[in-house]
């Protein structure tokens, strides 16, 4: 990714390294991208433009729909034409959006290019014109030494949507261009958008109590952040900053007005995101559920269902028999429980949490009313699931056992 000088001697420079590259990486078409960004800095803008529009069509067909958007918002950002950008936006919906009976493949990854910090420019054209006819030539030609899969992976997040829906949000994304040291959000604040990295890498940190910074994960291409911001609207959770310069589309929260009552899709598939990622990590961390074998993990959790409860929804009457297990993903439960006709509280329940376990264990009515204090996503086991991992994995309930014992003691000190 090039962050280009007005200098035109170091952009010819930059250029003829790009075309090195090149040569040595035929296939590497963010090198092309880079070339089409190099040649409208120079001035060349039809040449630039026709680059970016062959990079975004080659993306499309080989199955790198993130890389073509990019390529899209680079063709936008740099004035393309309005219906050339359009043109590729029809054409990502055409093979990304959600259609009947369409059977999706695997992710496809690319060998990256080997850093290297010279390059030798010998043997390259002595004119630029030359140099620019020959990168012309090899950043257009999408067809040679190139194979495109017979079934194409889904574009994240993206492919749960209908065309129009996908169109809608596709306009909507922002590209974004950080350099090293920028953050992209931070710790405490109100979460506007969500994001993917396009190409580069970004730290995920978080302050602790103790007043130190640890670093929590890398992220790099394709990889999602901040979704709970649309679901939930939670405060960001951690900070999140370029290393090095990088690209990343934003999908703010205004897109959920634009899309007025289809934004239940968009909303169900970034709900679905967050929570294969967090039980994921709930099933490696939680005693309950640390005890279930990695390899059969996968289909538990396929069985878990996402709800999303707004703020005073009641999640578990106190009374009434209970339907499942539910797991606390993002939000906050207030537990109460009425006695000598009053209401009492008992306990508040935050990430990671469990309810409605006393019940299920009991084969009884719930013995306390769970209620939703803010925006809340959980993930939901009905019964016949529950007792299947049950049987299947005795540690779990025996550790859901030690917890509900432990509530219900618990909530009889309180009452007292």
């Amino acid at each position: 990714m090039s962050r280009h000088s007005p200098d035109p001697a170091e952009l010819e420079r930059q250029l003829r390294r790009c075309l090195a590259l090149m040569r040595m990486a035929p296939l590497d078409f963010v090198l092309r991208v880079q070339a089409g960004e190099l040649l409208i800095a120079l001035g060349d803008i039809p040449r630039g433009v026709r680059v970016l529009r062959s990079c975004a069509d080659y993306f499309t067909l080989a199955g790198f729909p993130i890389r073509a958007l990019w390529a899209l918002k680079l063709l936008e950002l740099h004035g393309a034409d309005a219906r050339v950008v359009d043109r590729g936006l029809n054409l990502l919906a055409e093979h990304y959006a959600r259609t009947p009976n369409r059977d999706w493949g695997d992710p496809i990854f690319e060998m990256p290019l080997r850093q290297r910090d010279h390059v030798a420019l010998d043997g390259l054209p002595d004119s630029l014109d030359e140099v620019v006819a020959e990168v012309d030539r090899r950043a257009t030609d999408i067809i040679r030494g190139v194979t495109f899969p017979d079934r194409l992976p889904r574009f994240p997040l993206l492919s749960e949507l209908p065309r129009d829906t996908f169109l809608t949000v596709v306009r909507s994304m922002r590209l974004r261009r950080m350099e090293n040291g920028q953050p992209l959000v931070r710790e405490g604040e109100a979460g506007e958008a969500v994001f993917i990295v396009i190409v580069g890498r970004v730290a995920v940190t978080k302050r602790r109590a103790e007043g130190d910074v640890v670093r929590l994960a890398e992220l790099g291409d394709g990889d999602i952040f901040g979704e709970m911001a649309l679901v939930t609207a939670s405060p960001r959770v951690a900070t999140v900053t370029a290393e090095g310069p990088v690209d990343v589309f934003e999908l703010p929260r205004t897109v959920l007005e634009r899309l007025g009552r289809d934004a239940s899709e968009l909303q169900s598939a970034l709900s679905r995101q967050v929570c294969d990622r967090m039980l994921a990590n709930l099933f490696n961390l939680s005693p309950i559920f640390r005890a279930v074998p990695p390899d059969e993990r996968g289909a538990i959790l396929s069985r878990f269902q996402s709800r999303l409860v707004e703020e005073e929804e009641v999640i578990i009457q106190e009374g009434e028999t209970g339907r499942g297990l539910y797991i606390v993903l993002d939000g906050l439960v207030q537990v109460t429980r009425r006695r000598d006709g009053r209401r009492h509280d008992l306990d508040w329940l935050r990430e990671g949490d469990v309810l409605g376990e006393i019940s299920l264990l009991r084969r009884s009515p719930a013995t306390a009313t769970c209620t939703a204090s803010r925006r809340t996503l959980l993930m939901f086991l009905p019964t016949e699931d529950f007792e299947e991992m049950a049987r299947r994995h005795p540690e779990t309930l025996r550790a859901l056992s030690e917890l509900s014992e432990h509530r219900l003691l618990n909530s009889l000190y309180t009452l007292a």
